[in-house]
């Protein structure tokens, strides 16, 4: 799925505060609305910095803040506005990014959700819940779209030469294909469908034209069974 953007899957218009919104008020706002975050924009709409729930927890544990090892978290423990809570530089993906970037930056940072910006202007924010809802596609649905648009529009194979079936959002490609190099286009093009989870391919070949270190060299395949 390298080729869905992350717009597709985010949710547009995260809430929002100003760098000098109470902690009071940020705490209301997260209770209220039952998120786990909200972006600090300054008045351009540019991202400022993020205030989460791990940003104000160190308040519960004031009255041992100078045992605490970081001198973060005594600041933290002590601020009273957004400017001072926050965390900042966000780690931040671009809305026309393909989801996979989005994947792999929650991976490595352990995140649950990261803000989405568009030309530097805070457009929505995708959560790891959001990545995985492409995978809610219903089987039928998927059989249709890789049927008609991958295997007819996108490579000309008509069904005496590929057919697909899906079970569970893993996708199986049956058929002979006439050369041996027609075969990887088929994989990376359902891989791109979204809601797919695994391609198996199955497909035959009638010409082995792949160049095995010996130009000029074609061979005829013979399936068996």
């Amino acid at each position: 799925m390298t080729t869905i953007p992350v717009s597709a899957v985010m949710t547009a218009d995260p809430i929002t505060v100003g760098p000098r919104t109470s902690f009071k008020d940020i705490v209301e706002l997260l209770t209220a609305q039952e998120i786990s975050a909200v972006g600090v924009i300054d008045k351009t709409g540019a991202l400022l910095g993020v205030v989460s729930e791990a940003d104000l927890l160190p308040h519960l544990q004031c009255a041992r803040a100078r045992r605490w090892p970081h001198r973060k978290q005594i600041r933290k423990a002590h601020a009273c506005l957004a400017q001072d809570l926050m965390t900042a530089p966000v780690v931040t993906v671009d809305a026309d990014d393909p989801i996979a970037v989005a994947v792999a930056r929650i991976a490595r940072t352990g995140l649950r959700r990261m803000f989405v910006l568009r030309q530097g202007k805070l457009v929505g924010v995708v959560a790891r819940r959001d990545l995985i809802r492409v995978f809610t596609r219903s089987d039928r649905d998927l059989e249709r779209e890789v049927d008609h648009r991958v295997l007819h529009d996108l490579l000309r194979l008509g069904p005496e030469q590929a057919r697909v079936q899906v079970r569970d959002g893993v996708v199986t490609v049956v058929g002979r294909v006439e050369r041996r190099s027609d075969i990887p286009p088929v994989t990376r093009l359902i891989e791109d469908v979204s809601g797919v989870v695994e391609v198996r391919n199955r497909l035959d070949f009638v010409w082995d034209d792949v160049d095995r270190g010996a130009p000029g060299i074609r061979s005829r395949h013979h399936a068996h069974g």
